[in-house]
């Protein structure tokens, strides 16, 4: 990858679900520093939340996250002990509670990706952008979503309380 972008096909290069052994393994011997990392990342799977290795690693070396599944809360993991919180939420803005559970992203710079096949709903997401949440309440969500331990995806190569 770093021959294409050396090559100009490429403006940079990122890395999908590497966890921390696996980003320190490819700085070992990387020129170029992944300009960014995607990985599922919810309030279910903080990866040990923003001052865990992992995320303190790629703030570190400047790797931006980017969470795939930030709607996994309200979308495949209820009920669970952010459903309240995320109703109260949702009410106070006016906005889904997708769109709090991508806000919530946001907020703590992290690229959200989501997906629909839904021209209304991609254009609700929109208004994330027309609100933040504050400091109290993202701590509130991260606080509860650490109460709830959800994987969407690859369940079979994590053990079943695997947080990282």
């Amino acid at each position: 990858m770093e021959k294409v972008q050396a090559d100009g096909k490429a403006k940079s290069i990122g890395v999908s679900n590497y966890l921390l052994p696996h980003l320190t393994a490819t700085m070992k011997t990387a020129k170029v520093t992944p300009s960014i990392n995607q990985i599922e990342f919810h309030p279910y799977l903080q990866h040990g939340g923003p001052n865990g290795p992992l995320l303190s690693y790629m703030k570190e070396h400047n790797i931006a996250n980017s969470a795939y599944a930030p709607l996994t809360a309200v979308t495949k993991a209820k009920p669970g002990p952010l459903d309240e919180i995320y109703a109260e939420l949702a009410k106070k803005y006016y906005v889904s509670e997708g769109e709090i559970a991508l806000r919530w992203c946001i907020d703590q710079d992290v690229v959200a990706i989501t997906t629909s096949g839904k021209e209304e709903r991609l254009s609700d997401y929109l208004r994330t952008m027309t609100f933040t949440l504050t400091p109290k309440e993202i701590n509130e969500i991260s606080r509860s979503g650490d109460k709830k331990h959800f994987r969407g995806f690859w369940q079979a190569k994590f053990g079943e309380n695997d947080r990282s």
